[in-house]
């Protein structure tokens, strides 16, 4: 692993992305933010099915890439539509350890890797495909150093993207001692995710 960062362009099981897309459909997805961003819908993490497979597989990837201990405890959908939200060059929260995990289910973007904030200064972008990994580094309490890499997230030219994300949300079970690292307004973003339930579509 490079800059923070690994992607797996081939090796996803095929059938494993399908049963997620489909799984996707039981969920409600919401916009965060009306200005940056996908619509996100949280995800159950430890019922049997395709997003607990999902989440031991790619734990199993991290760790063949030099990220051993990635624990998902966290697991989500983003979609991403043409002519709607992306995001500019961000580092993930800081709640986040050891490894970001994004699989590409539908559709294509530009994901880019950036050195800093600044919109020019990419280290690598490419235009992501079905059954894609991006792997990014997680935060650690490292005072001299931050190994989570700037990243940029585009939206569609056409159609939608659709992702499911595995993260390890260190205020989750089991909790870190790395929480006293947080600020106030960390911890609280952090117990909020951990504390929230899936957001399952309404029965018709």
């Amino acid at each position: 692993m490079q800059n923070g960062y690994a992607v797996l362009r081939t090796g996803f099981p095929t059938a494993l992305a399908d049963a997620l897309v489909a799984d996707a459909q039981r969920y409600e997805f919401r916009l965060w933010s009306q200005r940056k961003g996908g619509a996100l819908a949280l995800a159950a993490r430890d019922e049997p099915g395709a997003t607990r497979d999902a989440a031991a597989w790619l734990a199993r990837a991290a760790a063949e890439h030099g990220l051993p201990g990635f624990a998902p405890n966290e697991v989500s959908y983003q979609r991403y539509t043409a002519g709607g939200n992306g995001l500019p060059p961000h580092r993930d929260q800081r709640y986040y350890a050891t490894c970001i995990a994004i699989v590409t289910l539908r559709g294509s973007a530009t994901f880019a890797v950036h050195a800093s904030r600044d919109p020019d200064d990419v280290v690598d972008q490419w235009t992501t495909v079905p059954g894609e990994v991006i792997l990014l580094r997680g935060w650690t309490p490292d005072p001299d150093t931050d190994p989570r890499p700037y990243h940029r997230i585009d939206p569609p030219v056409s159609g939608e993207r659709l992702m499911f994300q595995a993260r390890q949300n260190i205020a989750g079970p089991p909790r870190s001692p790395w929480l006293e690292h947080l600020t106030t307004e960390e911890l609280r973003q952090a117990a909020r995710l951990v504390e929230s339930q899936p957001y399952l579509r309404p029965a018709e």
